[in-house]
């Protein structure tokens, strides 16, 4: 259980997802704050805006929205963003290196971790979205 459950979240992570097509974000339109607006509506367990921050272009947008409720549901988590860097920009894409820390507030067994990523975004209809991220690191904190 705890390894699907740990599963889950790493897949959660990787396929972002994100973190997209609810509520309109109140961030400007940049890379870097769509990611931190991501990161915003995971902690505040807010499906319509994570999505919202993602790509519904993405091929794992249907997956990403479900993992998300079903980690919504099942944990209270908080997620820290410790760094973000934009490493690449031209006028329709970008790649954002980031590290976030997940820690469990409440729920069943979880796995406090720390995850390198980078995300890569596009423009969709004039405004940046997450089109896919791609874990390179994964340590355990506990």
């Amino acid at each position: 259980m705890k390894r699907t459950i740990v599963a889950l979240f790493v897949a959660f992570v990787a396929l972002a997802v994100v973190s997209g097509c609810g509520k309109e974000t109140q961030t400007p339109n940049d890379p870097e704050s769509v990611v931190r607006e991501n990161i915003k509506a995971m902690n505040d367990k807010d499906l319509d805006r994570m999505m919202a921050t993602i790509d519904e272009q993405s091929p794992s947008y249907d997956q990403t929205k479900q993992m998300a409720k079903k980690l919504f549901e099942m944990y209270d988590l908080k997620y820290e963003l410790d760094s973000l860097k934009v490493i690449t920009q031209t006028e329709d894409e970008a790649r954002v290196e980031c590290i976030q820390t997940t820690t469990k507030v409440k729920g069943p067994g979880f796995k406090d971790n720390r995850i390198s990523f980078i995300h890569s975004l596009k423009k969709s209809e004039g405004i940046w979205k997450i089109y896919t991220s791609f874990v390179r690191k994964l340590d355990y904190l506990n």
